[in-house]
């Protein structure tokens, strides 16, 4: 009996032993979360809370690393005057969200080595074209300016955009496919193959006539331009393209086309005008300013440059 009681309090004592050591669980204090300076930046400047909010949309957190790059940072009014809200941003792709992220962001530090443009290479993998301005600001596809100055955060250089970048395309194609005003144009590249066959192989300006252009010109529809002679359709295309890469703001006094032919750059009402020997009546810039693949500058017209003369009434010859 004395035995079994001895045995009993033995094991009720082993028993509790091993609670004490069950409940005695060791404590560790969770690692500390360290954040980047960028992303330090971005979560607590509340003029960036849009930006913050494109970002997360674009899955772009690991962007905010701590590396050697160059950002462009819309501040929320410069977001907003783009139609960006907080409810825009929420519903759009992630895809859209991303390709602006890395638009905005260069893997190294700014080149502007070069007189003019200088394309800088972006995640997106279309290049920014980038070049110096009055009073050591930096221009951006001739339409952006942003203060020569950065702010250092980290290993990164931020600049702060006073307005947004225009979106760039990874190809010619994919603006004239959403663009319906280029559709006739769109057709002309289809038939001709130029694209491919030609300007990917250096650096070019195209003047991309809308669609009131081929109209006026001739060409009542699409099945005009399928049934138009091809070799007609190639020369009217290289009239359009011009060699080397500019903008709005610097352009010079003449420039050839593929053909040779000189057009003459003019300013009139603060607005463009292309003129050639071969046309009756100036071609008018429209917009511009687009990156169209790596190597390609975009402006729409209201007209064709002609290396040839066209009696009036005629229109471009089929």
């Amino acid at each position: 009996m004395q035995r079994c009681l001895k045995n009993t309090i033995v094991g009720i004592l082993s028993l509790a032993l091993i609670s004490i050591f069950a409940c005695k669980k060791t404590h560790t204090t969770p690692a500390k979360v360290e954040l980047t300076p960028l992303q330090t930046l971005i979560n607590t400047d509340t003029t960036l809370s849009l930006y913050h909010l494109m970002i997360l949309q674009a899955n772009d957190e690991a962007l905010m690393n701590d590396a050697t790059a160059t950002l462009f940072f819309p501040r929320n009014a410069v977001l907003e005057q783009a139609g960006y809200t907080d409810i825009i941003i929420d519903s759009m792709s992630s895809t859209l969200a991303d390709r602006i992220v890395r638009y905005n962001y260069l893997p190294e530090a700014i080149s502007t080595d070069s007189a003019g443009y200088t394309a800088n290479p972006t995640l997106l993998g279309v290049p920014l074209y980038i070049a110096k301005a009055a009073g050591g600001q930096l221009l951006l596809n001739g339409s952006v300016t942003v203060s020569g100055q950065p702010t250092q955060v980290g290993q990164a250089a931020v600049y702060y955009l006073d307005s947004l970048v225009p979106a760039a395309a990874d190809s010619l194609p994919e603006i004239l496919q959403s663009d319906s005003t280029l559709t006739f144009f769109n057709e002309v590249l289809n038939r001709t193959n130029l694209y491919d066959s030609l300007l990917l192989t250096g650096s070019y300006t195209l003047l991309a006539p809308n669609n009131t252009a081929f109209m006026n010109a001739g060409y009542d529809s699409i099945g005009a331009i399928d049934s138009a002679n091809i070799n007609t359709l190639v020369n009217l295309a290289i009239n359009q393209v011009i060699t080397g890469a500019y903008f709005t703001n610097d352009f010079p006094a003449t420039v050839k086309n593929l053909v040779g032919t000189t057009i003459n750059v003019s300013t009139v009402n603060g607005y463009l005008q292309f003129t050639a020997a071969g046309n009756s009546a100036p071609v008018n810039w429209l917009s511009g300013n687009l990156i169209a693949g790596p190597t390609l500058v975009m402006h729409r017209t209201d007209g064709f440059i002609q290396s040839f003369a066209i009696a009036p009434g005629v229109g471009a010859p089929r």
